[in-house]
């Protein structure tokens, strides 16, 4: 029977456990399988990067008001359904308002630690063993996923170690000799050497070949873009082993995705994963660990960009639907859990201007990202229009892909004033508090375009950084009855290692 959700006050708990002295110790050795835990033969974790209960709610209003069905606004997920939910906190050891790195070594390892830390202790030295390095170590195949670079800090906490999230190349290094046996998701460029004889963008300051030694050591390779068919051609065979890095930096955002076409699905990834992971004679014996993320949701928050968050929110919930249909061929071995490191942008599902009303039809003509007008027809502009520029040059762009027509005065008189500061070349991330307010650091023009139409749907946000909102676990199968109430992002690692009786 589905359960609700615990009241989002009890976030308070955080703040509590914080003024009592910090975090607890969530070693491994301190929790020894529970008798009582139904075992787990594989696990898929799936965790939606920044998205809090207001996205997963925004997700599912915008199906409502788009499907013709908004009898309902809440349940739309695929996970929603699931017989096994609770509240989860996500404060670091050193900061109420977490990071990734921090978040995804709590959940990854089971311990608190510093912002910026990729499964290392607070002491900034001691190495946490990840759920895939038990996982590996007791002899289950292990597959990472990702829409983001697979050196960024979720992906990264799981396979890799090291002080600095930002260390990307060290971590790549990791990533390469853990052994893990499926790796998916964009960042070549940490992979390759810097003058590689492909041409491809590299970020290292050496000529290490990563790819070329994974090759090696037996990997299938796919990188770039231009591998996209062949990879989606591939269908695994016994125990391959598969490195697919398919964008220099992350994956597109699925909203911009969808007009190119040029990479996989977050579902496509998933599918592929577990089609490897279940054709190995490791998963025969002993079963799997697998880590899907959809990590752009994230960054559509931190732009404040309702609907490409909403559009990766979904594509997220496909990459649920195609663990779910692996779940169903083996319901007795495999839990799912589904969860967040984080809510970012502070996402409030109401706007002053329009009182009780919502209207969530108001997005569904946006077709293009923030990041996709940035870097495609605005950046064009402003090369072509450096000295002659004009509202009226842009109004057919807003209406065609992001359905803002009929424009009041103060909407015009804002997009004039943010045109001006980003035409004029002003210091996109000006240190000024009130410029920051206004545009969170991005291109002035852009956000007031996302923020005029967030606002016309009546939603609004209030950050564009992480919160400290508690973020929703939802789970099923053999181990997911310990999901339940509230509890902290340390006690996912303790679910997952007490399933499997490790």
């Amino acid at each position: 029977m589905k359960k609700t959700l615990v009241c989002a006050l009890l976030a308070l708990t955080a703040a509590a456990v914080l003024s009592a002295g910090g975090s607890k110790d969530q070693s491994a050795e301190k929790t020894a399988a529970v008798p009582a835990v139904k075992k787990a033969k594989n696990i898929i974790l799936l965790i939606g990067d920044g998205m809090g209960t207001p996205e997963i709610a925004a997700a599912d209003a915008y199906l409502g008001a788009t499907d013709n069905d908004d009898s309902t606004w809440l349940g739309k997920q695929s996970w929603e359904s699931f017989p096994h939910q609770g509240l989860t906190t996500t404060y670091a050891a050193d900061r109420f308002i977490t990071d990734s790195a921090a978040a995804g070594t709590a959940i990854a390892c089971g311990q608190k630690t510093y912002c910026g830390a990729i499964s290392i202790a607070t002491d900034h030295a001691t190495k946490l063993k990840s759920i895939a390095e038990y996982s590996r170590d007791a002899g289950k195949a292990v597959g990472i996923v990702t829409t983001t670079r697979v050196t960024h800090a979720t992906p990264a906490v799981f396979i890799s170690h090291n002080v600095d999230r930002d260390a990307e190349n060290e971590i790549a290094e990791d990533e390469a000799a853990f052994g893990v046996d499926f790796l998916a998701g964009g960042g070549y460029r940490n992979f390759v050497g810097k003058d590689n004889a492909e041409g491809l963008k590299s970020k290292r300051k050496d000529d290490r070949d990563l790819v070329k030694e994974m090759q090696a050591a037996g990997y299938k390779t796919f990188i770039s873009e231009k591998a996209m068919n062949d990879f989606t051609a591939y269908t695994p065979k016994k125990d391959d082993k598969v490195l697919a890095l398919l964008g220099a930096s992350h994956l597109e955002y699925e909203i911009d995705r969808q007009n190119n076409r040029d990479q996989p699905t977050l579902a496509a990834l998933t599918d592929k994963a577990l089609q490897t992971l279940t054709n190995n004679s490791k998963t025969d014996k002993n079963g799997y660990f697998l880590m899907v993320e959809g990590g752009r949701i994230d960054h559509a928050g931190h732009a404040n960009d309702a609907k490409t968050n909403i559009v990766d929110t979904l594509a997220f919930n496909d990459a649920v639907k195609v663990a779910l249909s692996y779940y169903r061929k083996d319901p007795e071995n495999t839990l799912i859990i589904v969860t967040a490191d984080h809510e970012t942008g502070g996402l409030t599902l109401g706007f002053a201007g329009t009182e009780y009303e919502s209207a969530y039809s108001q997005l569904v003509p946006q077709d293009v990202s923030y990041e996709g007008y940035q870097e495609g027809g605005f950046a064009a502009y402003k090369k072509a229009h450096k000295n002659d520029y004009k509202l009226s040059d842009l109004e057919g762009y807003m209406a065609d892909h992001f359905g803002l027509s009929n424009l009041t005065g103060l909407e015009k008189s804002q997009l004039e004033i943010a045109l001006k500061r980003s035409m004029d070349g002003e210091e996109v991330r000006s240190p000024l508090t009130e410029d920051y307010l206004l545009y969170g650091g991005y291109e002035p023009f852009i956000m007031q375009i996302t923020h005029i139409l967030n606002n016309r749907a009546g939603l609004a946000w209030t950050s564009y950084s992480h919160t400290a909102a508690p973020v929703a676990t939802f789970a099923i199968g053999p181990g997911s009855e310990q999901i339940n109430g509230t509890f902290d992002n340390t006690d996912i690692f303790n679910y997952m290692y007490n399933a499997y009786k490790l």
